[in-house]
């Protein structure tokens, strides 16, 4: 079985490092104060959050997961955060359902029954009812759910998607209601890390000020390291630490990618079990530019032929691509058109302002417009 994972939460000998984050993320939430978790995509935000919820778990809490990616209507939050929510509860799914009808205005709440016997949980809306009083109600279900000996922890991923509800009105009265919880914590994430910063730190939006903010960074490199070194012997296959260093690089170390690549190496290298080289992780990426070279010729096409510029020239030049030379040289013309169009790419996800230059989310898309462009 392949050592390495991606594309989906990892979790037991898949996890590594993060200790002091996920240490930072359990004592904040615990101690009764909310929390922003940002970075980029791929940064393994979902699997140091999953690890942290699981453990909070074990130590009493309950938690609650919710992704914003996934709802686009007002009815649908109410629709998934009700379900979230009494699937943790820890009485019977009955119980759960009546307290509910009692809590919550504008719904009928229900229990049926799938072909294996499992208890299913449904509502219909009453007729006439304001929605609005529906989702202030379900907004604060965790706490009258919780209390002092059972708290509560949510999580609200992707949690920048909410201005897409009702503009800036779903969050003032998401926010005007959970200020007042004492027994529920909330972990907000998400990977458009400048709107998730704005939301939190500009003094005109409802959340400004209502939790800590921790930037996700990059795993450290020794510990990258020394994961490769140790999940490819385990198959008797040696990475030296050079070739390990090398496939860090060509990644930019996200961790992500580093499974990614690895995975790849690891299906070249299986069947004669041998020393891997730096052509390996050359010969690694190169299949997986091939196996994404639609989807990466798709999102290039969307471009205008001066965005294409634009990214060629981020691609080589990440850090001056205002600089003269560097306008001169990709034929850039204005700075302002050249901003607009970065910050659409910023937009789309394609890049990430980090440490006064601009990076690719996705490595592999930057080595393959190198390759085409």
């Amino acid at each position: 079985m392949n050592p390495f994972k991606y594309g989906k939460v990892v979790s037991g000998t898949y996890f590594y490092n993060r200790k002091t984050e996920l240490k930072r993320i359990k004592s904040t939430l615990s101690g009764g104060n909310n929390l922003v978790l940002y970075a980029p995509r791929r940064y393994g935000k979902s699997s140091l959050v999953n690890k942290a919820l699981n453990e909070l778990e074990k130590e009493g809490y309950t938690t609650v997961y919710v992704d914003f990616m996934g709802i686009y209507s007002r009815e649908v939050f109410i629709k998934n955060y009700s379900k979230a929510i009494v699937e943790k509860e820890k009485t019977s799914i009955e119980k759960v359902v009546k307290k509910l009808g009692k809590l919550v205005r504008g719904i009928v709440p229900a229990v049926s029954f799938d072909s294996l016997g499992n208890p299913q949980f449904s509502f219909s809306w009453i007729e006439g009812n304001s929605k609005e009083a529906t989702l202030e109600d379900v907004i604060d279900l965790p706490e009258k759910l919780a209390s002092s000996k059972n708290k509560w922890i949510i999580a609200f991923d992707e949690f920048q998607e909410i201005t897409k509800l009702n503009g800036e009105s779903f969050e003032k009265m998401l926010r005007s209601i959970i200020q007042h919880h004492k027994n529920v914590s909330y972990l907000f994430l998400g990977s458009r890390t400048h709107l998730l910063k704005d939301m939190f730190s500009n003094k005109n939006r409802a959340f400004y000020n209502s939790a800590m903010l921790m930037n996700l960074d990059l795993i450290n490199k020794r510990d990258s390291l020394r994961y490769l070194e140790k999940k490819f012997s385990k198959d008797k296959i040696i990475i030296t630490k050079e070739v390990a260093g090398y496939l860090l690089e060509r990644v930019n170390s996200i961790p992500y990618y580093i499974q990614f690549v690895a995975a790849e190496i690891w299906q070249q290298v299986i069947n004669n079990k041998r020393e891997i080289k730096k052509k390996d992780v050359d010969n690694s990426i190169k299949t997986i530019i091939e196996l994404k070279s639609d989807y990466y010729w798709e999102l290039t096409s969307k471009q205008t032929n001066y965005r294409k510029k634009v990214l060629y020239a981020l691609c080589n030049s990440p850090k001056g691509i205002f600089s003269k030379e560097v306008i001169n040289k990709y034929n850039l013309g204005a700075n302002s058109t050249t901003q607009k169009a970065i910050y659409s790419f910023i937009e789309d996800g394609i890049i990430e302002q980090l440490n006064n230059k601009y990076e690719f989310s996705d490595p592999i898309y930057k080595l393959f417009l190198l390759q085409y462009l």
